[in-house]
Order: C-alpha cells, then sequence, then structure tokens
C-alpha cells in the first residue's frame, strides 16, 4: 500500500499529535516536523495495544449478551459490535467533536505491513480513516509520558529487559554522540508525569537519561552492577525527580517569606520534596539544579541560606539578569 491515507481527526487530537513531534524531535535534516514518520512510528508501536484493548471490551460485552439474551451467535456478534462502537464514542468523547483537521498518512516500509494487517483484519467494517482516527484518539487521551513509552516502545521494553536481567546496556543519545556503557538500575516518570527516564550508575556516578534521547540500545553480556552509594543516590533521585541529576549529596537550606510559603503551595512544577520544615525554612536533600530552577522564578521571597555555593550561584544570576535589564533598557531609552 503506497497511496496517501486520508484521516480526519479533531483539531485538538491534531494539536496534541504536533506537540508531541516537538516534545519527542522528530524532525526532518531541513528542521521541520516530521509528521508521516511520527504517524507511522505511533501505529507500529500502538496498534497491538489498542486492538487488545478494544478485543477485551469487545468479549466482555458479548459475553454478557450471551448470559442474558436468546439471540444468534451471528446477532449477538453484531450487537456487540455496535456497543464496541457507541462506547468508544463516548470514552473517547467524540459524540460532539468536529472532524476538520487533516491528517494525510503516508505508509513508509516499516509500516505498510502493520497497515495492511490493519486493513484485512481488523477493521471490522470500519473504514481505515474511522479506524486510525479512533486509534490517534485514544493515543491523544493518554498521558504524556504514557505517550513517550509508545513512540520509544522498543527503547523502553529493552531498558526493561535489561534491568530485569541486570545487564548492562550500550547506547547513544541524540544529543550527545557519547557512547554510554551503563549498568541500569530502574525506569521512572517525572512526578508532573511528563517523560521518563533511565536512571543508572554512568561513569561511576548516578545519571538519569530521557528515553526519547535514547538510540540504539544493546544488552550487554555483562553484569551490572551498582555500588550502594549509588543506589542511594539513584532511589532519591526517583523522589525527587528523575530529571534532576544528584551529583553531590548535600543539605539545601532556602528561607521563604510569608508569600514564598503560599507559592511553595501552589506551584507544583518541579516542587522538590522537603525532607523537613521549621518555621519558614525549608531543607531539602535534592540537586542543586532543581532547587535553583524551582526557587529563581521566586525573587525576593526565597533565599538559598545554604550552601554557600548555591547562595553564590543564586546571587550571580540575579546580578547577571539585572544587568542585562538595566543595558537593554538604556539601550531602548537613548534609541
Amino acid at each position: 500500500m503506497e497511496e496517501k491515507i486520508k484521516i480526519y481527526i479533531t483539531k485538538e487530537t491534531m494539536n496534541i499529535l504536533l506537540k508531541d513531534m516537538e516534545l519527542f524531535e522528530f524532525y526532518k535534516k531541513d528542521g521541520t516536523l516530521n509528521k508521516n514518520d511520527f504517524i507511522n512510528t505511533l501505529i507500529v508501536n500502538y496498534y497491538e495495544r489498542y486492538h487488545q484493548s478494544n478485543q477485551q471490551l469487545y468479549d466482555q460485552i458479548k459475553s454478557t449478551l450471551c448470559a442474558k439474551s436468546h439471540c444468534e451467535d451471528y446477532e449477538i456478534n453484531d450487537v456487540a459490535y455496535d456497543i464496541l462502537q457507541l462506547v468508544e464514542v463516548k470514552a473517547n468523547r467524540l459524540e460532539s467533536a468536529k472532524y476538520d483537521t487533516l491528517l494525510s498518512l503516508k505508509p513508509t516500509k516499516k509500516s505498510s505491513s502493520v497497515i495492511n494487517y490493519i486493513q484485512q483484519c481488523l477493521l471490522q467494517g470500519s473504514t481505515m480513516s474511522n479506524y486510525f482516527r479512533n486509534m490517534f484518539t485514544s493515543y491523544s487521551l493518554l498521558p504524556q509520558d504514557k505517550r513517550e513509552q509508545i513512540i520509544f516502545k522498543e527503547v523502553y521494553e529493552q531498558l526493561k529487559e535489561a534491568i530485569a536481567l541486570k545487564r548492562k546496556t550500550y547506547f547513544t543519545t541524540t544529543n550527545n554522540a557519547t557512547k554510554h556503557i551503563t549498568s541500569p538500575y530502574a525506569l521512572s516518570n517525572s512526578k508532573e508525569e511528563l517523560f521518563n527516564y533511565l536512571l543508572a550508575e554512568y561513569d561511576d556516578k548516578a545519571y538519569s537519561f530521557r528515553i526519547s534521547r535514547i538510540t540504539k540500545v544493546v544488552i550487554l553480556n555483562e553484569e551490572s552492577k551498582i555500588s550502594n552509594d549509588i543506589k542511594r543516590v539513584l532511589d532519591k533521585m526517583m523522589v525527587y525527580g528523575p530529571q534532576f541529576a544528584i551529583t553531590q549529596e548535600q543539605e539545601i537550606c532556602v528561607e521563604l517569606t510569608k508569600r514564598g510559603m503560599q507559592m511553595f503551595k501552589r506551584v507544583y512544577l518541579h516542587r522538590p520534596k522537603p525532607v523537613r520544615i521549621e518555621q519558614n525554612r525549608y531543607y531539602f536533600e535534592c540537586s542543586t539544579n532543581q532547587i535553583f530552577q524551582y526557587f529563581f522564578r521566586y525573587g525576593k521571597h526565597a533565599y538559598v541560606v545554604s550552601p554557600r555555593g548555591m547562595q553564590d550561584e543564586m546571587e550571580r544570576n540575579y546580578h547577571m539578569a539585572l544587568r542585562m535589564y538595566q543595558r537593554r533598557k538604556h539601550s531602548k531609552d537613548v534609541q
């Protein structure tokens, strides 16, 4: 099958697909989004799970109809399929949706056999356009970290296998040509359900790697060995946020104003978990990078008490920002 398949989906579904193409870095060499590669990858990695979910629901409906009715088998099959379609529409919140956004799909070498199989065996009276529309809508309703697991299914499954076998892995990353030989420890998602990370010992240190940036995993025939000290750090990273590598274990103290304490309750993204709170002083054992990223936005309402190096870094960055604003403002006034 080489001809393009035209699929009409909602604007909301299209926006999520486009967002994932950017977040998961599906780009052509010219810097534009590689929509076709992303959609074909989605189909290849998601069709089995999508079909199994529908098949389980179909079997449950059919079993209930068999127990409650005296219809013939062919009638039960038809009714069960009709109910499944209605349930899917309700579950995907499509009953009032407008399918006014066109998505063109051109099968590739890696997807053509899967798409042919779907056409020959899975449509069950539906059209290709409707089938893929429902599949893409089902995908778009999943949390972002679950969507990432689908798009990078092969990498995710290989890392799971390596962890279960307690074997070392070899891979490179898309943002760094360095060859990594790691002892994988765990797969963990960020608290905000945004991305998935491999937590591992690499170069005798605790590291985290985003799975969407890992390429070509090879499971080595070498036992994975992780020191207890590294395991303790990796466990902390899973609590605080796997995207923030803890390069040095130390206690960090941040003093908050009344306004700062109110902000801490409301600002959830990347919020570190305090090990204890003493009046307006919050103590953490997370990475300094997480403290910097989270509290920098607080301005005068957060003051790093210790360690001194973190305090100096925060002060230095505020000074740099102040000088930039003063310079830009003065330059604008002169013009």
